[in-house]
């Protein structure tokens, strides 16, 4: 016998958004996935995804990767949705998209067989307005000092630039930033100027 689960699926977003599922409890994780994004109308959304088990603190625990880093490690085309949520009790999360990390939350409402002629998965309910996939500020790229302990801070004066720690590397960097300064040549376009 196909045995179903009932899922509310939550966007953990500050107006109420959420979406009942259901979907067979043997599927892979891939079509839970595919669903999840249809049913939020994400149709055209194409990053990066991870399942994770959870429990009633919403902790992170086994995770299920869109893709796989080798394997002989679970991913969503080789896990199924009961690896997830074994019980009507489990709780599992979603995140889709890393740079932008939204966070579904998925909750078993009901366990049972399979109706005879249905389609799995299948959208029983909606619940508030799906935000754009693209809304979200991507997290941790907005910050001015991203890149500075790695680049050095370009708005300083050259002489207060962040030391790489190499001497030479230094001096080298000081001469050019005095060449640029002075009005020296600043890329390779320039040398066909000079022959």
């Amino acid at each position: 016998m196909v045995e179903i689960v009932k899922l509310r699926v939550i966007l953990d977003v500050e107006e109420d958004v959420f979406r009942d599922l259901e979907i067979e409890m043997d599927a892979p994780l891939m079509h839970l996935h595919l669903a999840t994004l249809d049913a939020f109308n994400w149709n055209d959304a194409h990053e990066m995804a991870s399942f994770y088990k959870s429990n009633d603190a919403w902790d992170k625990g086994d995770e299920f990767p869109l893709m796989a880093m080798s394997p002989d490690l679970p991913s969503m085309e080789s896990a199924k949705v009961r690896d997830v949520l074994p019980t009507q009790q489990s709780r599992g999360l979603y995140v889709y998209d890393y740079l932008r990390m939204w966070c579904f939350y998925l909750e078993p409402i009901a366990m049972g067989p399979a109706e005879e002629k249905t389609e799995y998965p299948r959208l029983m309910l909606e619940f508030g307005e799906t935000p754009n996939p693209l809304s979200r500020e991507p997290e941790g790229l907005n910050d001015a000092d991203l890149f500075a302990d790695v680049f050095g801070d370009e708005t300083k004066a050259p002489d207060k630039a962040t030391s790489t720690g190499d001497p030479e590397l230094d001096a080298y960097l000081a001469d050019d930033a005095e060449e640029d300064a002075s009005g020296g040549l600043e890329n390779i376009d320039d040398y066909d100027d000079i022959f």
